[in-house]
């Protein structure tokens, strides 16, 4: 009986995916995928892989040092092919699979998008202050990233007048190092299917969302530091019967001074039909709801972790007294979810326990978006720590 159930648990899944593919409307929103004439060159027909060095003025001093320590670290047993440009856009339009592109410091100002479809690397020489390239012009994204491993590192970038955010990773995985953002609309974008890894860096700005993560992604962000936006990470659940849920990892963040929360999590009230079942068990789930308000006490919250931990596991936790306010957004996050999981699970529970099945439920961490909560700060956001919003 229970592998019949889960079967039809499946099968319902499978539903309701065909109904989001038929549907043109729902199947664009869900299933973007990128549109674009620029396609990955791959290798370079003669195998070699090109260093590509942009400044807009080279001077003999930055070269020795950029020879000394960035192209000659190791003895080479090849010969290194070396492309001077005097335009980041030239030399990534350039690239090929396995190519590096070196920014010297320098303000670069470009008037195009950075389509980055390869396996590259694009680092600055410096510190991200000192290696500043601003985008200029309407209507287009800043740096577009459909490549299957790209990584992007101590760069400032500096979006004026945009109706596009300033990154957008359609697939493949992009690793952001060391960088600072300054945004116009939206932040970062992480569509279906692409993978994000965010560290050390820091994003403001954004009239919209700072992080912007879609279903089916998988995102990683460690010691940034996301403020003065709108909001600071909108995540778009779209429930697992619908579509793949997005893999969250969050430590050591700061988020602060964002006008509405430092987490909003997004979803549809069109396949909300759990809402209806639920209210029919009100009593029931009052006895499961956890308390979420401020004067919840000391043993409640550990009662809260330990069940949490016994059911996925995969859930960590930062709880040092020394950091009030690091526990209370996290908890806070946590909280909201295993609210909406308990009510969100109403229906799985009641024919469960109309079997004689009493086992507890595995979905309590909310589908177990968020992999790892540690150590993250959440300070003057204007609206708290964590929020849902539906539409």
């Amino acid at each position: 009986m229970v592998e019949g159930l889960k079967l039809y648990s499946e099968i319902e899944q499978l539903k309701q995916k065909l109904k989001l593919i038929e549907n043109p409307l729902l199947r664009y929103v869900f299933g973007y995928q990128k549109n674009s004439n620029i396609q990955a060159k791959g290798v370079r027909p003669s195998g070699q892989k090109v260093t590509h060095v942009v400044s807009s003025t080279m001077m003999t001093g930055l070269l020795r040092s950029l020879l000394r320590d960035r192209l000659c670290e190791e003895p080479c047993k090849e010969e290194i092919e070396i492309q001077f440009h005097s335009d980041p856009l030239s030399a990534i339009n350039a690239c090929y699979e396995g190519d590096t592109v070196i920014v010297c410091p320098g303000h670069y100002v470009i008037h195009g998008t950075f389509s980055i479809a390869d396996s590259i690397e694009l680092e600055g020489y410096g510190l991200p202050d000192d290696i500043v390239i601003e985008k200029r012009g309407k209507g287009d994204t800043f740096v577009d990233c459909t490549g299957a491993d790209i990584k992007i590192s101590s760069i400032k970038f500096v979006q004026h007048d945009a109706v596009e955010g300033i990154l957008i990773i359609h697939r493949g995985k992009t690793v952001l190092e060391n960088c600072v953002l300054q945004c116009e609309t939206t932040g970062v974008t992480v569509r279906t299917s692409a993978e994000f890894l965010m560290k050390n860096s820091d994003l403001y700005g954004a009239k919209g969302a700072g992080i912007e993560i879609y279903p089916g992604s998988t995102c990683t962000l460690s010691d940034n530091g996301i403020h003065h936006c709108k909001e600071g990470i909108l995540i778009k659940d779209f429930l697992d019967e619908h579509y793949d849920i997005p893999k969250i990892s969050m430590v050591n963040n700061i988020i602060h001074n964002n006008e509405g929360y430092g987490v909003v999590l997004v979803k549809p009230t069109i396949f909300s039909d759990l809402q209806e079942n639920a209210e029919d068990g009100i009593e029931e789930n009052e006895t499961l709801k956890i308390q979420t308000s401020e004067d919840t006490d000391a043993a409640e919250r550990v009662d809260l972790e330990e069940l949490i931990e016994c059911a996925t596991d995969k859930m960590e936790l930062y709880a040092s007294p020394d950091f009030s306010e690091q526990v209370e957004g996290n908890c806070e996050i946590v909280n909201e979810l295993v609210a909406a999981s308990t009510q969100k699970g109403q229906m799985k529970k009641k024919r469960l326990s109309e079997l004689g099945i009493t086992q507890a439920d595995d979905n309590l961490m909310s589908q177990e978006m968020f992999v790892t909560i540690v150590g993250n700060q959440f300070k003057w956001n204007g609206k708290g720590s964590f929020g849902t919003f539906l539409f």
